[in-house]
């Protein structure tokens, strides 16, 4: 058949032929790609999702803690003292006998009240930074105490503490003495043999767990309740402080918690165990928690007979390294301002003051001195003068007769003056005489 191969009696390479027809004309699925030279049809290995590495909120620590303290008295709400206390930016809770208490976060503390009553034990921290609210869980997803193992997290809503999600810890912790510490996004426990764990929070999936190594202080442990360095138990098995993460020594962690019945707030490095005393309070009695509030630069705890008050929820001053607060709601829009209708044209103003005379300019320089000039040759000699004129003779004599005459006119004068001055002096001494005579009469 002109060279063809005849592929009438080999059905097997017919069915290879039409496998590799429609491979090629027709388009791949996504996630399958075709192998034409075998005829089958296999499945792509789907790329695996990059995990973008989780960014933790701001670091909590606390630079200062004072015992400058303000209280309440929570008898009337909670009854007994309890359990754990734990706060969020706006609120201060409270596990007593009776319920959840709760108030409203100021110095001292306001709007106090049972929310829930009958509550029961339970194993809640809250986040001072994030204001995010946590319960611990076993294995069984049930409360957790002490000696169980530590396996799950449930986040709770604030406003009725609701389920908001759970998640599981990447790796599972058996508890010795119920000890957490929560702050800036992290989670840290002890383990029944005395090793520190830190845990990154979050409401899905598996969260990072790491063992960050073995308690150093061994001769002052912090699960000895009431001990010299210790953190005393709650009536229900808890212990509860802050975690913090001081960025200004590379991260490192710490746990700050109230040490009664020494009646002093500590700070101790996790896992070295160097212990620092933040501030001391009289009358700390069973207290076995505290919190923070960076919002207003407090601190809480619960104190049986502090401030004299009975069961007392107290807050004092601190100084801490604060994060930024949550935004505040977006303000109204402006109102766009109307065009400005044009005013009436201004009074003149009054003529401007008379300048002041200009200073006197410097004296110019001394012009140069000009060249002296080249004297002039001689002129020619001009012809002799004339003989000046001979002197007229004198023609005006006096003659002697005239001078004679002119002498005589002279002398006439001279005595008539004379004359007339002795007439006038006669006249004179007689007057002078009459008046005598008339006044001797």
């Amino acid at each position: 058949m002109n060279g063809a191969e005849d592929t009438s009696d080999r059905p097997e390479l017919l069915s290879l032929m039409m496998v590799r027809f429609m491979s090629c004309c027709k388009p791949t699925p996504p996630g399958i790609y075709s192998n034409p030279a075998a005829g089958v049809l296999r499945h792509r290995r789907p790329k695996k999702k990059k995990k973008k590495k989780k960014t933790l909120p701001d670091a909590l620590f606390i630079d200062a803690m004072t015992d400058n303290c303000r209280a309440v008295d929570m008898t009337e709400y909670s009854g007994d003292d309890g359990g754990l206390l734990w706060s969020t930016r706006r609120h201060i809770y409270y596990e007593g006998d009776r319920g959840q208490v709760r108030y409203d976060s100021s110095s001292p503390p306001t709007g106090g009240e049972l929310m829930r009553k009958g509550w029961g034990t339970h194993a809640v921290h809250g986040d001072p930074i994030t204001g995010k609210l946590y319960e611990l869980l076993d294995k069984d997803k049930k409360v957790l105490k002490s000696k169980k193992q530590f396996a799950y997290i449930r986040c709770l809503h604030e406003a009725n503490y609701s389920d908001a999600g759970v998640a599981e810890l990447g790796t599972k912790i058996m508890m010795g003495r119920y000890l957490a510490f929560v702050g800036g996004g992290e989670l840290s426990v002890q383990n029944k043999y005395k090793k520190w764990f830190l845990i990154e929070l979050g409401c899905k999936g598996k969260l990072q767990t790491r063992d960050i190594g073995k308690d150093q202080n061994k001769k002052h442990p912090i699960g000895e309740s009431k001990g010299k360095q210790g953190l005393h138990a709650c009536e229900r098995g808890q212990s509860g402080g802050i975690l913090e993460r001081d960025m200004k020594n590379g991260g490192r962690h710490s746990v700050v918690y109230p040490n009664y019945p020494n009646n002093r707030i500590l700070r101790r490095t996790i896992p070295a165990g160097n212990i620092t005393v933040l501030t001391t309070v009289d009358k700390m009695t069973d207290a076995c928690s505290l919190s923070v509030d960076y919002d207003r630069s407090l601190w809480y705890f619960h104190g049986e007979g502090a401030k004299d008050k009975n069961e007392a929820l107290v807050s004092c001053l601190a100084s801490m390294r604060a994060p930024p607060g949550p935004p505040g709601a977006p303000g109204m829009a402006g109102v766009q301002p109307g065009q400005a209708a044009a005013g009436r044209p201004g009074s003149p103003g009054p003529p401007g003051h008379i300048g002041h005379r200009g200073h006197t300019g410097p004296v110019g320089d001394m012009g140069k001195q000009g060249l002296q000039g080249i004297p002039g040759s001689d002129g020619e000699k001009g012809p002799p003068g004339a003989p000046p004129p001979a002197p007229k003779p004198i023609t005006n004599k006096v003659s002697k007769v005239t001078f004679i005459g002119l002498l005589g006119l002279h002398s006439a004068f001279l005595g008539t003056v004379y004359f007339v001055l002795k007439l006038r002096a006669s006249a004179v001494q007689k007057a002078t005489i009459d008046d005598h005579e008339d006044e001797s009469h």
